[in-house]
């Protein structure tokens, strides 16, 4: 099955959005994830300002974290999200979700 679109409502600096990210990878979830920085947009802020991180699918259906992390596996499952193993952490390869640029976070 082919990896499943996500977008991420997030911010720069956002502690659970970074945390959400690693729990994907952690179960291994095969996603195309699209990171949406709401910061810019005044709809978008108001809509998620409170609810950051929300992973929304091509169906419009959404999830939080204040849903509880233990609904994201039942939630990935309801968006036909395949789960593969983990990657091994020894590969030398680092994330690529953030750099730092003048104490900054900017999201790639």
């Amino acid at each position: 099955m082919a990896s499943v679109p996500l977008w991420l409502y997030t911010t720069a600096g956002c502690h659970l959005c970074a945390r959400l990210e690693a729990t994907l990878q952690a179960l291994g979830a095969d996603v195309t994830l699209t990171r949406v920085e709401i910061a810019f947009d005044a709809q978008l802020s108001e809509r998620y300002a409170t609810r950051i991180p929300v992973l929304a699918s091509a169906s419009g259906a959404e999830y939080s974290l204040a849903d509880g992390e233990e609904a994201l596996p039942g939630w990935l499952r309801a968006q036909g999200v395949d789960r593969t193993p983990p990657a091994r952490r020894d590969s030398g390869v680092e994330p690529q979700g953030h750099v730092m640029r003048h104490g900054r976070r900017f999201l790639r």
